[in-house]
């Protein structure tokens, strides 16, 4: 008979959580770069994870009608942003902690190691719109 007063550690899964709620992880074989890994269409909301290898850019988007957040999951991420009005004019963050960027600011990821990861949590219908820079955009240590 087990001590109710003592509980058993347990390591995080997708069976071993699932009772309890999502774990925001790529599903197993998934290939992909973006997974939906929950949603809450009632209320508008969704939960993502994202996952990159690339060393610069070639566009920027920006969701003119939602904010969006990026949390840090693995790897160094850096976040480009630019005010809405100067898309060229990116600023460069080390993401070592989470943001939710305000509606219409222009915004990509860089992996500073081989892949980095970030979940983002934004509306359920999100409008995109991108902006194409005439040569890539990296980032260098100033």
């Amino acid at each position: 008979m087990q001590d109710q007063r003592q509980v058993p550690l347990e390591s995080v899964t997708m069976t071993s959580f699932k009772p309890f709620g999502t774990v925001l992880e790529f599903l197993p074989g998934d290939t992909g770069n973006f997974y939906i890994a929950d949603k809450e269409p009632e209320s508008g909301w969704r939960v993502a994870v994202f996952r990159y290898t690339n060393k610069e850019i070639q566009k920027i988007e920006c969701h003119p009608t939602s904010k969006e957040s990026f949390e840090p999951l693995h790897g160094i991420t850096v976040l480009l942003v630019a005010e809405h009005e100067t898309p060229e004019a990116c600023h460069a963050f080390i993401l070592d902690k989470p943001v939710v960027l305000a509606k219409g600011v222009w915004h990509q990821t860089l992996a500073l190691t081989p892949e980095a990861q970030v979940k983002i949590t934004e509306n359920v219908e999100v409008e995109s719109v991108f902006y194409t820079y005439d040569k890539p955009k990296r980032v260098y240590l100033a």
